[in-house]
């Protein structure tokens, strides 16, 4: 009891927080425009390019599900039914909660359906976002680079985007060795926690420990040349297909940017999408793709259009096929609440 309602209160704090960021950004999106003119520009948007943007979100989860295969082959081989589906109803509950719980929901579903510890996959869920993360940060270096303004338009508060888009990368280089670390000294890792963590019952901290273990399972990039091979391909078309995905959202409503603007656009998405918000990522990201287009000389009415339609082809289209896995799939609810069957 006390367990629920301390997990309660932080998901409440997390709740809070989110909102306040999500209206604190709506707000700098929404300032000095005209909504009418934005209305407009939405209204008469390419329905054509619409579509064709939308069925890229499709290729795009679709690349995830053969994406993920090579993180989940050491641990163990799964079906590609099972990990498409997973991969829907984990965005699709990102869509609707808050912290991220999808990728929880994501790891604990497919546990449920193929019998691996969900701690395991929970560990391939985190080098599939570490993969993602190096692709968009190789985006964004890119972006830094070609872009042609001064560094002063560049800048926020002084803080040059260059000295922070190097600074995140090396950040990331840290967190991947530290990885690295625990799945090759993880025995050592666990002696030195099982010591810190003596406050603890003999039963709980074997299970947390237990748990821990799992987790360095799945902390396998891939087994192979070819899997590295396979894995930074798939994450290169994964994007690539999401830079296309800007540019038809773009010339839908007539906004004509260099191809090499959505990359700077995809990479301050990606960070809005970060930052704690509302459930569905309002506000935080339609302030940043405005920013995005914005810094190409866009108009802040056409700037945020631009930025609604592409959070729209996201957001409605997957909570639809969220919705399709739990009722014409058939996925029970219950494989969502419970804990997955242990491997030992």
């Amino acid at each position: 009891m006390k367990k629920t309602k301390s997990l309660t209160s932080a998901l409440n704090w997390k709740f809070w927080a989110g909102l306040f960021f999500s209206i604190l950004f709506l707000y700098l999106a929404l300032r000095q425009v005209d909504l009418a003119n934005i209305w407009a520009k939405i209204s008469s948007a390419h329905f054509l390019f619409l579509c064709i943007a939308t069925l890229s979100l499709l290729l795009q989860y679709l690349i995830r599900g053969w994406r993920w295969h090579i993180f989940l082959e050491p641990v163990q081989k799964t079906a590609f039914s099972s990990r498409f589906v997973s991969i829907l109803i984990g965005f699709a509950a990102n869509c609707v909660l808050p912290a991220r719980l999808g990728e929880i929901i994501r790891a604990n579903y497919l546990g449920n359906r193929e019998r691996i510890s969900g701690s395991a996959i929970f560990g391939t869920v985190v080098v599939e976002r570490l993969f993602d993360g190096l692709t968009l940060l190789l985006v964004l270096l890119i972006a830094l680079w070609t872009v042609p303004f001064s560094e002063e338009a560049l800048s926020i508060s002084g803080i040059s985007f260059r000295s922070v888009g190097f600074s995140v990368f090396f950040a990331y280089v840290l967190v991947i060795l530290f990885l690295v670390g625990f799945k090759y000294k993880a025995d050592m890792f666990l002696s030195v926690l099982d010591k810190i963590l003596f406050f603890f019952s003999s039963r709980l901290r074997i299970k947390l420990l237990n748990m821990i273990r799992n987790f360095g399972l799945g902390l396998v990039p891939a087994k192979n040349i070819r899997g590295w091979i396979l894995a930074i391909f798939y994450s290169c078309l994964l994007w690539s297909v999401s830079l296309l995905q800007i540019q038809l959202v773009a010339l839908s409503i007539g906004i004509e940017v260099p191809f090499t603007a959505s990359f700077l656009i995809l990479a301050l998405a990606s960070f809005g999408v970060m930052i704690p918000s509302a459930p569905g990522f309002i506000g935080t990201f339609h302030f940043w793709v405005q920013m995005g287009f914005v810094l190409y000389g866009i108009s802040k009415e056409a700037a945020l259009s631009a930025a609604i339609l592409y959070h729209a082809i996201f957001f409605f289209p997957t909570l639809l096929l969220g919705l399709i896995s739990f009722i014409f799939l058939q996925t029970p609810i219950r494989e969502l609440s419970k804990g997955p069957p242990r491997i030992e």
